[in-house]
């Protein structure tokens, strides 16, 4: 059976300030290099056999950490990464309500529906990340196989695998290199591990970010 282990970045010092950042770029922060190594402690235990991350730096930072701890390839690839938020990136919540009011009111109330002035909508990103992990699992030989995404991408990815409709975008959370397990068996994909943070929180360093833009 191949698993695929999809997990998300560090915290980023967007993060801590409410700031959307989409395909933009924030470091991480102090905490989020430590997220990233409390993971790559956890995932050493899964024989992981090759890693694949997004392109932005907050994700390859991430991978890198996992990288020098594993010992695997890893690979870049545009399809991970973050959707794109077009002129709210870099905007904070407030920002964003004061000069897009009527097109956040969609997000909030429709989001399956809402277009982001000059950016991508849900449909189109998780088209995008839907059909690279299909031929990723086509044409690959590994088994375990680590992708380092974006909380939109990965809810999207979830969304799909669990057969539920965009509109339930927000009925999903993803934290700071938090972990999801996919196993596809014959009959089809099954969510084996949802938002794992149990190798952070028994560390004593549980994320309390819950930005929704990452």
């Amino acid at each position: 059976m191949k698993k695929l282990y999809v997990v998300r970045h560090g915290e980023t010092h967007w993060n801590l300030q409410g700031r959307t950042q989409g395909v933009q770029d924030s470091e991480l922060t102090e905490l989020g290099f430590t997220q990233a190594h409390l993971l790559a402690n956890r995932l050493l235990k899964e024989n992981i056999e090759i890693i694949y991350t997004s392109y932005l730096a907050r994700a390859k930072s991430t991978a890198m950490a996992i990288k020098n701890k594993l010992q695997v390839p890893c690979y870049y690839e545009e399809s991970l990464n973050e959707m794109n938020f077009g002129r709210w990136e870099g905007l904070t919540h407030k920002e964003i309500s004061q000069c897009y009011p009527k097109e956040l009111k969609q997000w909030r109330d429709a989001p399956h529906e809402a277009f982001i002035p000059e950016g991508e909508n849900l449909w189109f990103a998780q088209k995008r990340i839907v059909a690279f992990t299909e031929n990723l699992l086509k044409s690959t030989e590994k088994n375990k196989i680590l992708i380092i995404s974006h909380s939109t991408i990965i809810k999207l990815l979830l969304l799909h695998i669990l057969d539920m409709d965009l509109s339930n975008y927000y009925r999903l959370k993803q934290d700071n290199c938090s972990i999801n397990i996919i196993g596809y068996k014959n009959y089809g994909p099954v969510l084996l591990k949802y938002n794992d943070t149990c190798h952070i929180n028994i560390e004593g360093h549980g994320d309390k970010n819950e930005n929704r833009k990452n």
